[in-house]
């Protein structure tokens, strides 16, 4: 997921399983712009974070978010120390903490609670950084691949859940999206990041609740790239 600011600061959220990301990077930023101002990878599998070693050799990464959970795959190793080696400033998120993106534009986190894990999640989806994007009236909900439990935990927290665009829960798993959190997001546009897959994704019963909640449904997997033009009081779709 790439957002660019109003400002020109570029955050990208999760990097992919390959380095396919380098070439959609560069039809969206600017060609002399290498930088980019936040990455966010919001949990350690390969699907999310495989693709950031080949950013780190291309362009000059200011932050990087990523949760402090403990996973062992070669991948991740790989990134970690690809981070040490470049001194890359690297913060851990917790609640509370607001990320000013630019003037207008900030991202609140939502989870993990604290930077560090007490008992770590037995699956490592459940450590995924959720948050939400603003700018002015306008709200991004982002969930990584956080599943039913941490959902529950958020709708106990009482946090404003609202968004007009809601990055589907782990590619629209029947183990993420429990029709109480898609009630309380009360999205306009649902976007499902999905490829082929021997999973199901996305299974019947998360679309069929998407559905029930009029959430307008736009999946990577027949749409291919979706793009959104934000506003400080609306979102539009792009062509």
């Amino acid at each position: 997921i790439y957002y660019r600011t109003a400002a020109g600061n570029d955050v990208l959220i999760d990097s992919g399983p390959g380095d396919a990301v380098l070439g959609k990077l560069g039809k969206v930023t600017p060609f002399w712009d290498r930088e980019l101002e936040l990455v966010i990878l919001t949990h350690p599998h390969a699907d999310h974070v495989s693709g950031m070693v080949e950013i780190l050799k291309r362009y000059k990464v200011q932050t990087v978010m990523l949760p402090h959970a403990e996973h062992n795959s070669e991948v991740y190793k790989t990134l970690l120390s690809r981070l040490e080696a470049e001194k890359a400033r690297v913060i851990r998120p917790r609640l509370g903490q607001r990320i000013f993106l630019d003037e207008g534009n900030v991202f609140d986190v939502y989870y993990p609670v604290l930077t560090g894990f007490a008992d770590q999640p037995k699956d490592i989806n459940d450590v995924s950084i959720v948050g939400r994007l603003s700018f002015g009236k306008t709200n991004v909900l982002l969930t990584g691949d956080a599943g039913r439990d941490i959902e529950n935990f958020l709708l106990r927290l009482g946090l404003p859940l609202e968004a007009e665009v809601l990055k589907v829960g782990h590619h629209g798993s029947r183990h993420s999206s429990l029709p109480e959190f898609i009630k309380a997001a009360s999205p306009g546009y649902a976007v499902i990041s999905v490829g082929k897959n021997s999973y199901g994704h996305p299974h019947e019963e998360v679309l069929g609740t998407l559905k029930d909640k009029d959430a307008e449904v736009l999946r990577t997997d027949e749409h291919g790239d979706i793009g959104f033009d934000i506003y400080p009081d609306r979102v539009e779709l792009q062509n």
